[in-house]
């Protein structure tokens, strides 16, 4: 497994431009990091990743997920993170591939698949040890970057076969939950979806409940096994990184901001931005505008 990773990092690692890369296939990238770094927090969509050398830690409401090189992590909703970059050098850097799957697959997987167990986890988010079969099936998919001609045909099925060799590993039951259309994980995407659409509105777990066609007791116990937070949590992460975004992209209208977002009391906003990013906004801000211009100073 370890000569597959060495392998699949040499090919990566040559072909990382910056940060980001987007690859010619797609919704497949590659994350290069050179230092520890504090990532900004984000909303991961549906998405898998494979570890290829460093260390991350991840952040979801109470619980803490940290992996390393061989380790796939899995996210089936659209979940409020915050992130960290642990281990990663100049000479060892942080490499990561990423897909964002279409959902659609997983769907017509698991009408082809035979002996897939259908009984779904709650949580919508994990960490496993890769497989030696999924290994060989990011290699191929990768590989196709050096076969234009090839990507058309190839990239569907190697990602049909990577979501195909998760759904058959430890990370199954939570892939499954992407496509179930009765299960109790299905109800409560009916409620994230609404909570998305309304972040900004005020949030009554009653009617998120009634949305979902279930008790508020039972309902909240199961957005918090899915989700690794409350509505309410849920709801305010939403608010927060929006507001954090609009401010990096136009800074000095603080009590605007706060108001697009759903907070009627400044000092609330104030107190609740500073808990979660360690600053209150004006300060933050400054500290993003001083470190982008250090960076385009440094390039």
């Amino acid at each position: 497994m370890h000569d597959v990773i060495r392998v699949i990092k040499s090919f990566v690692e040559q072909r990382a431009i910056g940060v980001l890369t987007l690859t010619n296939m797609p919704r497949v990238d590659i994350l290069k990091v050179c230092a520890p770094t504090q990532l900004a927090p984000d909303i991961y969509r549906p998405v898998v990743s494979l570890i290829l050398q460093g260390e991350k830690r991840l952040v979801i409401g109470s619980q803490v997920l940290r992996y390393t090189a061989g380790h796939t992590f899995i996210a089936s909703i659209d979940v409020p993170v915050i992130g960290e970059i642990v281990q990663a050098s100049a000479s060892a850097p942080y490499l990561a591939v990423r897909l964002t799957f279409d959902r659609s697959v997983v769907a017509d997987l698991l009408r082809d698949a035979q002996g897939l167990d259908e009984t779904p986890d709650h949580r919508s988010f994990c960490v496993s040890q890769a497989s030696e079969d999924l290994l060989d099936a990011w290699l191929r998919m990768l590989r196709l970057m050096e076969r234009q001609d090839e990507i058309a045909v190839m990239a569907p099925l190697l990602e049909r076969e990577i979501l195909f060799r998760l759904l058959r590993g430890p990370q199954g039951a939570v892939l499954r939950q992407v496509a179930s259309i009765d299960s109790r994980f299905s109800r409560i995407r009916k409620a994230l979806d609404w909570i998305k659409a309304n972040y900004s509105t005020a949030l009554r777990v009653a009617h998120l409940a009634n949305l979902a066609n279930m008790s508020p007791s039972s309902f909240h116990r199961s957005f918090k096994a899915s989700t690794g937070m409350s509505p309410l949590q849920y709801q305010k992460h939403l608010r927060l990184y929006e507001a954090r975004r609009r401010l990096f992209a136009d800074p000095g209208h603080v009590a605007g901001v706060a108001l697009a977002v759903g907070y009627e009391s400044l000092s609330q906003f104030t107190r609740e931005y500073a808990r979660m990013f360690g600053a209150p906004p004006a300060r933050d801000v400054r500290g993003h505008s001083k470190n982008t211009r250090t960076d385009r100073a440094g390039r």
